[in-house]
Parts: structure tokens; sequence; C-alpha cells
């Protein structure tokens, strides 16, 4: 690769919801929005519950969100009303940004070492963030330049709450962003994480 990544940074980070606009930056492989998780979401109850997945448009979300949550378990309560509210929010800026009308909605329980290995996904951006739990892990300088670096040392990792829009390898085959979920088998620890992709699989074609 041409680029020398000893010195650059692949991520954008900021404390502005609007950051996310920055992942069709050439030079930008993770727009990073650092908030905190919304409040009452500590309360949730996870045991029990089965992971959710589905494809909607926009406009089909808010219904089809509740239908799902209902389905995998998750109780009537003001914490799971906060999940809702965030989810739609979420959905309906990545729909924006990514110019798309039909988004996949993940929501999983993770107790596991799932996806242990850093990564790139087969996708053109993915969003992630965890609101419960550790966050995911990435890597940044050189060691994003390649996925296969063995022993890396500049692993970032994102915070309950944050958001974050990951490139993946339909939008840069150069520098896709490359990521990890924490290892976490074995510790007790569990994770509640939310992955939003473009239900297409080539990026809009922006004017």
């Amino acid at each position: 690769m041409s680029v020398d990544m000893k010195e650059r940074s692949i991520a954008l980070i900021a404390g502005k919801a609007k950051v996310l606009s920055a992942i069709r930056d050439e030079g930008v492989s993770i727009a990073l929005w650092e908030r905190s998780a919304p409040q009452s979401l500590s309360e949730l109850k996870l045991d029990d519950i089965a992971d959710v997945r589905f494809t909607a448009s926009v406009k089909e979300l808010p219904d089809m969100l509740i239908n799902a949550l209902d389905d995998a378990g998750h109780e009537t309560s003001v914490a799971r009303d906060m999940l809702q509210i965030d989810i739609l929010a979420l959905a309906n800026r990545f729909a924006q940004v990514m110019q798309t009308e039909l988004v996949e909605i993940r929501l999983e329980h993770v107790t596991t070492n799932a996806c242990k290995k850093f990564h790139t996904d087969y996708v053109t951006a993915r969003l992630i963030t965890t609101y419960l739990g550790q966050g995911t892990q990435w890597l940044d300088g050189e060691d994003a330049a390649d996925c296969d670096c063995g022993d890396p040392h500049n692993i970032q990792q994102m915070k309950a709450g944050d958001v974050a829009l990951f490139k993946g390898r339909l939008w840069s085959q150069d520098v896709p962003a490359i990521h990890r979920s924490p290892p976490i088998e074995g510790t007790g620890e569990e994770r509640l994480i939310l992955v939003i992709n473009p239900a297409q699989l080539r990026p809009a074609q922006w004017s």
C-alpha cells in the first residue's frame, strides 16, 4: 500500500453526532461519536433474551422494532423504551449518512469471544455501538494497514455508548476498518451490542 500509516490515524473522533458523516471522506475509515450510554440501560434484564435480527425500511422500522423486541423477550420498562428510542435514532442517522432506505438491525447479547480475531467486514459500512459491557476494539496507525499484523500495539477501544461507523472491504480495499469484539469468554462479563448494516451491497452514488 502506498499510504504511510505509521503516523496517520484512520479515525475521526468527536463528541457530536455529525462526525458520523465523515465516513464519506476518503481518508476516514472510522468515524467515532464519543457519547455516554443512554440513561437507564443498565437496568435492562438480559437473562433469557434472544438476539434480534431483521431488515426493514426506515418507514417500517418503528413497528418492526417493537415486534422484534417483544419476540426477543425484552420486558416493558423505561430501559427498554430508551433502548428502542436510541436504536431508531441511530438507524435513521445511519440511513441518512449512507443514503439508503433499507437497513439491517442486529441487537446481540454476547457472553463469548465472538469475533475475537481482528478482521474487516465484507460490507460497505457498519454502525456499531455497545450498550452494556466492553466496547469494540479497533486498530489505528501502522497496525490499521494489515489485518494479519500478528501482535498489534496500537489497539484502541470504544466505550459503552460510543457510536462508530466502520468502513468495510466493499467500500475500501486499501484501508478498511480492522476491529474485533473484546475477548470476554470465561470472565462472567456480558455485552449488549447494536449493529446496523445497509441492506444493499454498494454505497450510494453521492452528488
